[in-house]
């Protein structure tokens, strides 16, 4: 399963990409439109895939990044699919 990020607008250009600050880092992301508004620095929204998912409330984006550092997380590398060409299929 895949998580969005939480992440802050840090600047919104006039084609709809915006950068945003998750955690210290920087990146563009593609396209804010799902967020159904328009968004300014500052604001709070949940990224996944380039894509702005949508807009959080500075209190929901701190309850959020609150309860992931409190978590532990799954290393991103290292978790495998199982082969399921070697599997045998029952009738």
């Amino acid at each position: 399963m895949c998580l969005g990020e939480i992440a802050q607008i840090v600047q919104v250009y006039d084609d709809g990409s915006a950068v945003i600050d998750s955690d210290g880092r920087r990146r563009e992301v593609l396209d804010m439109t799902p967020t159904g508004g328009s968004l300014a620095p500052g604001d709070w929204v949940v990224v996944h895939s380039g894509f702005a998912l949508g807009r959080l409330t500075a209190p929901d984006a701190a309850d959020a990044l609150s309860i992931r550092a409190t978590h532990s997380v799954p290393p991103r590398h290292g978790l495998r699919a199982p082969n399921l060409l070697d599997t045998e299929v029952l009738p």
